[in-house]
């Protein structure tokens, strides 16, 4: 348990693009509020567009993929206990609690969702009101376990779309998200996932982690393939992890008549789109947005039941230190080899 008054290290927003690794306060836990060791914290890519466009406040901590252990309880906590394992949400909020709600109709991942005024997980600790955490199953490995908030959106995605057991589908990029929309559409008994992916590195993650065809679009062109491949209808459900230029048209056109693109990626710049290649078969787009605590329990479980893995994507060249932090957000900014990337906090 850190001394009271005591500092701890962060990486603070200094500016857009501009990440310093700074001595803070360390947190004190409220009443009801946990103070969690972080142990282990993913770089989110909606943490690069923070970084990337301006969308944190000076002085913020990013970071909201993390794992830890509880290091001290508030006087009136009863559900964790110093010592135990947790990833940094899922929890479902007590009844009648009021959370902040979206604060209108009109709500925007870019200019509402991606704005960080919090202090998050790049930071050697952290308080978090005690319902807030899941608690890590046994058998279930950190380095598992911090793919929870990523995967708990792969699973969102999943049960918001059409999917049903028994399709072939195509997930769009082998990106984290991706890999793991990969891994939970087997989980959920797809009859084979196709993944679209030019990076190798990536490709090969898909393959390790059971794709069972990888297409490289810069060699070959997707739609024709997956067209191809279904008989000629195409599939009924495309998912785009991707977030490129020509993805979101790609989708819509390789599903078949009626069919679905699921979007989970957040494009920030313009995306190709003609309509007259896919109107007529009346097809659909839908997206997915965040996670809800039934979508972080059933990562929790799919990953106790060795469903989901981490393999080929948290690796020994996965883990940075705190200096590394400003240089691997630049990365990330125009991701190609790596698939993840984790502070050692």
């Amino acid at each position: 348990m850190p001394a009271k008054d005591s500092m701890m290290k962060a990486a603070v927003m200094r500016g857009t693009q501009k990440l310093v690794v700074e001595d803070i306060p360390t947190p004190e836990p409220g009443p009801n509020q946990v103070l969690v060791k972080i142990k282990y914290s993913a770089l989110c890519g909606s943490d690069v567009h923070r970084f990337q466009y301006g969308m944190a406040n000076d002085g913020s901590v990013l970071g909201h993929e993390y794992i830890g252990e509880v290091v001290q309880t508030g006087r009136d906590v009863t559900r964790l206990k110093e010592g135990d394992r947790i990833v940094g949400g899922g929890g479902a909020p007590p009844a009648g609690t009021v959370l902040p709600s979206y604060p209108n109709d009109r709500y925007s991942a870019r200019t509402v969702g991606i704005e960080a005024t919090r202090i998050g997980g790049f930071a050697e600790y952290i308080a978090m009101d005690e319902w807030r955490p899941l608690l890590i199953p046994d058998g279930v490995s950190d380095e598992l376990a911090v793919l929870a908030e990523p995967a708990s959106i792969a699973v969102h995605s999943v049960r918001t779309s059409k999917f049903k057991l028994g399709d072939t589908t195509v997930v769009m990029g082998a990106g984290p998200i991706g890999l793991l929309i990969m891994q939970v559409l087997k989980a959920a008994g797809a009859a084979q996932v196709i993944v679209s992916e030019p990076a190798e590195a990536r490709a090969e993650a898909a393959r390790a982690l059971g794709a069972d065809l990888v297409i490289n679009p810069m060699e070959e062109e997707v739609v024709d393939r997956v067209l191809e491949l279904s008989g000629g209808p195409g599939v009924p459900v495309a998912f785009d992890a991707a977030a490129a230029k020509p993805t979101f048209q790609q989708g819509l056109e390789m599903v078949r008549r009626g069919g679905q693109l699921l979007v989970v990626s957040m494009a920030w710049e313009d995306v190709d789109l003609r309509t007259v290649d896919w109107i007529g078969r009346e097809v659909e787009m839908k997206a997915a947005y965040g996670s809800q605590p039934i979508d972080w329990q059933t990562v929790l479980n799919l990953m106790q039941r060795e469903q989901l893995s981490e393999k080929s994507m948290v690796t020994d060249e996965s883990f940075i230190g705190w200096d590394d932090m400003q240089s691997s957000m630049e990365r990330l900014m125009k991701p190609d080899e790596h698939v993840q990337l984790v502070l050692v906090c």
